[in-house]
């Protein structure tokens, strides 16, 4: 190779994508300038922007404690003595078009980056299980720690299209260099006294005693709506669901149920479900709690008043809707 050749050579030119990312998120070049560098267009710069994203050469965080420090949510963090409140500003060009899954991603987004940020070393996690959440873990930034452990809160249903219960924990796990425990259980059982057998089983008992453990938690909202996946994937029968509305059920998580004080309402069924309980998950020191949508509101506010949250990640609808309510 001559000399001319050697000057326009890159060590990046076997892969494209990686000079591009160095570019344009290192040297702060504009994308037609890397463009007119790269001899390619500028939609071919974008591609080679998204796939380096993608692929995780290039991770992008925001710092949550500036989104943080906003009016509402330092109102909110004081009317309820919450740990910290990170609200997600609305988008005004999609407000009339906003999906609940549009919400769902961008709340599972806004999870995975505050978690990356409070996550540490030594750290045992607890984590239920629904979209959100595995969203959040594929979102979820490579991060090099010491000693994870990330536990299953609640037993598993049968794998569904857009998520699977037993995949979450190992995936958030994976994402973290830590390790995952499972709860190798169904969700719910037939009955209460095979609950307790499976529970005396030393395998299992194990595992929910590795619950107690835990200084970390995260969770989602659950209405108690027919469209809850509890409800579609099987866990419970549209019978049951309106059971638990019949004593005053406003939400639920992990499987257990509250009224709109938070409060745990229990049945016959609660002796039945496999999981992390409502006073359990009280001790445990930091608990992150990802809610949004309208649908919401009402399971959000009930959540925060029973003080199963320390932390929350929610939308500009149900931040309004704190503010607004009378304590």
């Amino acid at each position: 190779m001559d000399n001319n050749s050697l000057k326009n050579a890159s060590l990046f030119d076997n892969d494209p994508v990686l000079y591009a990312a160095w570019l344009y998120y290192q040297d702060g070049l504009s994308q037609s300038e890397v463009a007119n560098i790269m001899g390619v267009s500028r939609v071919t710069v974008v591609k080679y922007l998204h796939l380096a994203r993608e692929k995780g050469f290039v991770n992008i965080n925001l710092d949550s404690s500036v989104f943080s420090t906003i009016d509402y949510a330092l109102r909110i963090k004081a009317k309820f003595d919450l740990n910290n409140v990170l609200i997600l500003p609305d988008e005004e060009k999609n407000k009339s078009q906003h999906t609940l899954n549009m919400n769902r991603e961008r709340l599972a987004k806004a999870g995975a980056m505050y978690l990356s940020q409070i996550i540490n070393d030594d750290d045992i996690l607890g984590v239920a299980w629904g979209r959100t959440i595995y969203k959040l873990g594929n979102y979820l930034s490579p991060k090099s720690l010491k000693n994870i452990t990330v536990l299953q809160m609640i037993g598993a249903v049968a794998p569904q299209p857009d998520f699977k219960t037993t995949e979450a924990a190992a995936l958030i796990a994976n994402k973290l260099s830590g390790c995952s425990i499972n709860l190798h259980v169904p969700a719910v059982v037939s009955s209460a006294r095979l609950a307790m057998e499976l529970q005396a089983e030393p395998i299992i008992r194990r595992s929910f005693s590795a619950l107690n453990q835990c200084n970390k938690a995260l969770f989602v909202v659950g209405n108690t709506f027919d469209d809850n996946p509890l409800v579609t994937t099987g866990v419970l029968t549209s019978s049951e669901m309106a059971q638990y509305r019949d004593l005053g059920a406003v939400g639920v998580i992990c499987g257990r149920f509250y009224d709109a004080q938070g409060n745990p309402l229990v049945s016959d069924i609660d002796l039945r479900i496999m999981g992390i309980s409502l006073a359990q998950l009280r001790q445990i020191t930091q608990r992150l709690f990802i809610a949004g949508g309208v649908e919401n509101i009402q399971a959000t506010i009930g959540a925060i008043k029973g003080g199963y949250a320390t932390d929350i990640v929610i939308d500009e609808v149900t931040a309004l809707a704190l503010l607004e309510l009378d304590n």
